[in-house]
Parts: structure tokens; C-alpha cells; sequence
């Protein structure tokens, strides 16, 4: 039998980088066609023979700033998958064009960069589209996709979070909103909130989705499922190995594997199922009655037959719950 396995694809290229951004990434447009030729040869090397490809994720930078030709080239090079297969794409660089030929390609999931529905703030970010660029998006991509996911951030300084317009969230299926980070530290520990329509469910410390619109591809990092990553600065969990390709565009090469002893696996469950709305199981949980039955009566978790789960007070601090039960 097969093992399933989710493909992650780094395209690393941007036409300006943003300050908050620490994903590998250049300028080099000039540099693509050796890009995808240095990274179908990796993907041509690997061995699919004993795998099931249940998705695939391609993040960046910006894939949409790949030609629907360059992406063809790239799709020839991957194996065949039935399940979930996503695109990451900024506003002003996704046309009809492109989302016809993603469809041709099988790809059924888009995930576009709006960072922000206020023009001051996407200025102030750095950002190459405005408020009406973004919508605009949103509308092409609904054309073509029934799943549609955005990115937001919040806690910018001196910009308040701005809910999308009703008639754009209509089109939206999944948002995930991220804290304005810089060299690895948040900039500003306001834990802003987040008022959006109850059917948009938090199933992740940052993601929120429609029922049934949960990025499946996230999951499986988030649940511990193995998957490999190809391009510069992709990482990879296979064997019961971590590895990750080194950072260089061009010259990029997998760095050696690190074995995951059990207790780093289960300080990992732990820590990913914190993050989740399903929690963590209680049976990773050994001699921790003391710390748990504290956690609980300052309202940080609460607990199920099988599981803890983190409150809303406990998605802030999950860090420090994390040390108290590991």
C-alpha cells in the first residue's frame, strides 16, 4: 500500500521583497527558466514510486509571476494528484489568463497575498497593489476557483485590521491572518482582534475557513503527515527525518537529515496540536495533572474525554502552555 505524502514546491522569485517577509526570495525575474530547470531535475530524482500525492502547495515569493508556459514546464516535471492543489498568488500579477491555465494544469485551490483591505496600510508594507487591485483579484480568482483563500495581517503599527466588505468575503472560502513579524520577533504584541462572520471557523491559531474548506495541505505539517519540499529553502519531514534545501536560488542543495528521537516527536505533537481547534491528545500528556489542572483553572485550556484544547485566552500564550506541558 501506498503512503500518502504532500509535495511542497518553493518559488522563490518576487518582483520587490517585502520587509516582513523572512521565505527565501529574489529579484532575479531573469533567473526563472534556470530556476525551473534546477528544480525539475530535483523533482525528476526523487522517487514517487512508493507514494501517493494527496497535495500539492506552490508558495513563494509569488508563483503567479510564472508564465502560464513556465508553469506548464514545472507541472510536466510533478507527479500526478487527485487531491488539493494550490497556488500562491499576489493581486497584481494574477490575470484570467493565468487562472484558465491553473485550471487546465489542476489546480483547484488559490491562495492570493491581499495582506490588508486599507491602502495606507498595504503602502506602508510596501506593497505593489492597492484596495481595488486586490478585490479585483479576489472577483478574477472566483471566476475560476470555488476555493479562495486570502492572507491577512494584523497588528501593524498605527493601522487597525480591517474586516473585507461583506460582498468579498461571499467569495472567500479560507483567510489566514498572521501577526506583522520582523526578523523572526512579533513587531507589536497587541493580539488585534478579529471579528469575522461565525461561519468562519478558527481551526488553526492563524486560519480560519468555512466548513470543509480547511487547507488540507496544512494540515498534514500541522498533524505531524510526512511531505517533501523542493526548491531553495524548502523543508521536508520524510522517514522520520527532517531535512531542508539550502537557501542559494540557483545552486541550492539538500542539506543532511536530523532523526527525530520520540520525545522531540511527541514535544512536536504537542506543540502543532495546540495550535489546532482538535488539541492535543491526553495521553502525551504523562505526569502533567498538576500543570493542567492549573492551566485550566486560569481558562487557558479546557478539557474534552481525549483531548486539550486551548481557549481563545490560551491561543495568546500558547508558547507558555507549550513549556508547561512538555
Amino acid at each position: 500500500m501506498k503512503k500518502p505524502l504532500s509535495v511542497y514546491v518553493h518559488i522563490p522569485f518576487c518582483e520587490r521583497r517585502c520587509g516582513y517577509c523572512d521565505f527565501v526570495s529574489c529579484t532575479a525575474l531573469n533567473q526563472i527558466d534556470k530556476y525551473l530547470q534546477h528544480i525539475c531535475a530535483e523533482i525528476k530524482n526523487f522517487n514517487f514510486q512508493d507514494y501517493q500525492v494527496k497535495t500539492i502547495y506552490l508558495g513563494g515569493g509569488t508563483p503567479s509571476l510564472l508564465t502560464p508556459e513556465q508553469l506548464e514546464t514545472l507541472f510536466k516535471c510533478l507527479p500526478p494528484c487527485n487531491g488539493e492543489v494550490t497556488i500562491e498568488a499576489n493581486p497584481n500579477s494574477l490575470t484570467d489568463v493565468k487562472c484558465a491555465a491553473y485550471r487546465r494544469l489542476g489546480i483547484n485551490r488559490i491562495s492570493i497575498g491581499v495582506q490588508s483591505f486599507d491602502l495606507a496600510t498595504l503602502r506602508d508594507l510596501g506593497r505593489l497593489h492597492d484596495v481595488k487591485q486586490a478585490i479585483d483579484a479576489i472577483k478574477t480568482a472566483h471566476k475560476y476557483f470555488d476555493n479562495v483563500s486570502i492572507d491577512l495581517i494584523k497588528d501593524i503599527p498605527n493601522h487597525p485590521f480591517v474586516t473585507p466588505p461583506a460582498d468579498v468575503l461571499a467569495m472567500i472560502q479560507h483567510i489566514s491572518i498572521y501577526a506583522l513579524t520582523k526578523d523572526d520577533h512579533c513587531v507589536l504584541e497587541t493580539d488585534e482582534p478579529v471579528n469575522l462572520p461565525a461561519d468562519f471557523i478558527r481551526y488553526e491559531v492563524s486560519n480560519y475557513a468555512r466548513k470543509g474548506y480547511e487547507s488540507k495541505h496544512n494540515l498534514v505539517y500541522w498533524t505531524g503527515g510526512e511531505y517533501i519540499g523542493f526548491g531553495a529553502g524548502a523543508h521536508s519531514l520524510l522517514n522520520n527525518q527532517r531535512f531542508c534545501n539550502s537557501n542559494d536560488i540557483l545552486t541550492y542543495h539538500r542539506e543532511p537529515g536530523i532523526e527525530r528521537t520520540p520525545e522531540v516527536i511527541r514535544e512536536e505533537q504537542i506543540m502543532l496540536g495546540l495550535r489546532l481547534r482538535s488539541g492535543v491528545a491526553r495521553d502525551l500528556l504523562h505526569n502533567k495533572e498538576t500543570e493542567i489542572k492549573l492551566l485550566q483553572e486560569y481558562g487557558l485550556i479546557r478539557l474534552t474525554p481525549t483531548n486539550i484544547i486551548a481557549t481563545e485566552a490560551g491561543l495568546k500564550v500558547l508558547n507558555q502552555i507549550w513549556l508547561k506541558l512538555v
